[in-house]
């Protein structure tokens, strides 16, 4: 038996990497058919067929989404670095970078947002000034690039040259154009955006992880229209929420969930501008979302 980690699975089959950097195919056993990449599995190694895989290791992290039938689905395991792609086209929305970085926040992993295509902002008139002041307290870096001319790349690979990250986002922002990049390399195969309304279309299927370097990988994962990350009831909402921690505690009431309740901190502190406004109205949108509760403020 060998441990390893899974970095791609392809129909009924997975691709893990040893502890040696070998890859092997395998087969998994019924304990191990939710194996997703990232994970760390114990593996049996087989003579004429292939390998099996017979374990998953508890997990350190899982980014954990809702599909169109309301399942859960997971997308990754033990993740270092989550990075949200955004591009000004196709156009970008601040409520999706905010679930991406709720969900970030609630697993415990650095979150770092890239926007892409920068040579397309003024063209569209993308405000990359904007976004970078109502994220850089909340983001552990901010990545302005272009996939297209090899802009930002080497600041980005640098970051990416240890631990495990994945790129997350719509479908059509460049993530694999950008591990391309990265890796100098065609092999990942991209597709034009599609129709007058410039939607991205779905070119990767399946995560699968990439060397970055001697200790980095980066994962591909498929691109989304819409990301619902998991929360277990309203008042887990504002736990995503890295800039409400300071003022949760300081509220009138204990279980302030801070939309309408009087002497709310965090109200307060978005009054001041000690927290962004776009911040704290996405906010309101998601706990709306989970809770189908009326909001007025």
């Amino acid at each position: 038996m060998y441990e390893a980690r899974v970095i791609a699975r392809q129909g009924n089959q997975y691709i893990v990497e040893d502890l040696k950097n070998d890859q092997h195919h395998c087969h998994p056993r019924s304990k191990a058919i939710d194996a997703v990449c990232g994970d760390i599995v114990d593996c049996v190694a087989q003579n004429q067929s292939l390998d099996t895989i017979e374990a998953i290791h508890p997990r350190v992290n899982q980014i954990t989404r809702l599909d169109n039938f309301n399942r859960e689905k997971t997308l990754a395991a033990n993740i270092d670095h989550l990075l949200i792609v955004i591009a000004p086209i196709p156009e970008y929305s601040l409520i999706l970078i905010d679930k991406y970085l709720a969900c970030a926040e609630l697993i415990q992993c650095k979150a770092s947002l890239i926007i892409n295509k920068c040579e397309l902002s003024q063209a569209t008139n993308t405000d990359i000034n904007l976004l970078e002041s109502i994220y850089q307290d909340v983001c552990a870096n901010i990545f302005v690039t272009s996939a297209k001319l090899g802009y930002g790349i080497a600041q980005l690979r640098q970051t990416l040259s240890s631990g495990y990250s994945i790129l997350t986002g719509q479908s059509g922002v460049g993530k694999s154009s950008l591990i391309n990049r990265l890796l100098n390399s065609n092999k990942i195969k991209v597709a034009d955006l599609s129709g007058q309304i410039q939607q991205g279309t779905h070119t990767t299927s399946h995560a699968q992880a990439y060397s970055i370097g001697q200790n980095g990988k980066i994962i591909d994962s498929p691109g989304v229209r819409a990301f619902t990350p998991i929360f277990e009831d309203g008042s887990n909402v504002m736990l995503g929420f890295k800039e409400f921690q300071s003022y949760i505690h300081k509220c009138k009431f204990n279980n302030c969930m801070h939309i309408n309740e009087p002497n709310c901190a965090v109200k307060n502190a978005v009054n001041q501008k000690y927290i962004r406004l776009e911040r704290y109205r996405n906010y309101q949108t998601i706990f709306k979302e989970l809770t189908n509760q009326n909001i007025n403020s």
